[in-house]
């Protein structure tokens, strides 16, 4: 196994962040480009059902809220009063910045996507009816940002329902999302069936270009994972698997995928695959389509850092800390206990050191 010292702490808590307390079990967290920097170094914290959403910002390893709002009134008009309630960065102006909002509810067709104007945020897109005819009617619906053109911008919307095989992606023309994908006939993509509820997507740099122009589906404890590429607007499988990726398994229901720039060399082209309650992590690394662990930690492990990942509510995302414009850093986060750390990894390649 890897030692878990090779990553260290910049940021670690037991009482929230920047004033905002991570009591709440349903609390959620995800890096967004606050100021439009091109820059993914703010952090959000939302708590779906009550209303509550903050942003921080960091000035030095100090986190402190440009936006918060804890009183039930959400943001931008949207009220964040459902417990079902989502949210993501997105590129809304093909700008290449990650510096629009998009909130959705499932099952109920309803999604906002907001833009901000000097700290005060509006909507420039609304719906109760869905979304480029994809209708949100499912509680089983998700959705994120993907670069479907391979332009280095994550200016289109996937949405999926996991089940059923149903996943579309949609492209903005000036506020207007029509299609460029749409399959509800329970076929998925590229050979992928997404016929489990258990069924996971994320967005993914498979061939080291920048670019996440490539999807990641995988399938919680039965070793499932499928990474599909768009060719001319087809969809194909560069890589498939029954057995788990790299060594890590993926034969335990808690299984979960986020990209990390493990390198510090712009590109989100490595794998975290962690489980949460276990202490296992992996990070893996692609060498033309076989991957293999650049970090380990097996079942059950020290998690990462001192960050034991020893409750099943832990989550991990990418994160920029130092304004760099690298995802280079880990955030890692337990809702209901105020557990918040960051995490840089002290074991980069010589050419980044």
């Amino acid at each position: 196994m890897s030692d878990p010292l090779t990553f260290t702490p910049v940021s670690q808590s037991d009482n929230g962040i920047g004033g905002y307390d991570l009591k709440s079990t349903t609390d959620r967290s995800f890096a967004f480009d606050y100021d439009h920097s091109g820059r993914l170094d703010h952090i959000v914290l939302y708590r779906p059902g009550v209303g509550t959403i903050w942003i921080m910002k960091n000035d030095y390893g100090y986190f402190s809220p440009v936006y918060s709002q804890s009183s039930g009134q959400g943001i931008g008009g949207y009220d964040l009063a459902s417990t079902a309630d989502r949210a993501f960065a997105f590129d809304y102006d093909h700008s290449g910045k990650l510096d629009h909002l998009v909130l959705y509810r499932p099952n109920t067709g309803t999604i906002w996507i907001l833009k901000n104007t000097a700290g005060t945020f509006s909507p420039v897109f609304q719906s109760n009816n869905g979304i480029g005819g994809y209708d949100l009617r499912s509680t089983t619906d998700r959705s994120f940002a993907f670069d479907y053109d391979h332009s280095g911008r994550l200016d289109h919307i996937v949405l999926y329902r996991p089940g059923v095989g149903t996943i579309w992606i949609m492209k903005n023309d000036y506020g207007y999302f029509s299609p460029v994908y749409s399959q509800s006939s329970g076929q998925g993509i590229g050979g992928y069936d997404l016929a489990s509820t258990a069924d996971r997507a994320l967005a993914f740099d498979y061939n080291n270009s920048g670019k996440l122009d490539h999807f990641v589906f995988y399938r919680p404890n039965t070793g499932v994972v499928w990474i599909v590429q768009n060719f001319k607007e087809t969809f194909s499988p560069v890589f498939q698997s029954s057995s788990g990726i790299g060594g890590f398994n993926l034969q335990s229901p808690d299984d979960l995928a986020i990209t990390f720039d493990y390198n510090a060399d712009h590109r989100l082209d490595h794998l975290t695959l962690y489980q949460p309650g276990s202490g296992t992590i992996w990070i893996l690394k692609n060498d033309d389509g076989k991957f293999s662990p650049s970090y380990y930690q097996g079942a059950p492990g020290s998690g990462i850092g001192g960050y034991d990942l020893a409750s099943t509510a832990d989550r991990v995302y990418a994160f920029d800390y130092d304004h760099s414009g690298m995802n280079d850093h880990l955030v890692l986060y337990r809702p209901g206990a105020s557990v918040i750390w960051i995490l840089k990894n002290d074991n980069l390649p010589d050419y980044v050191k």
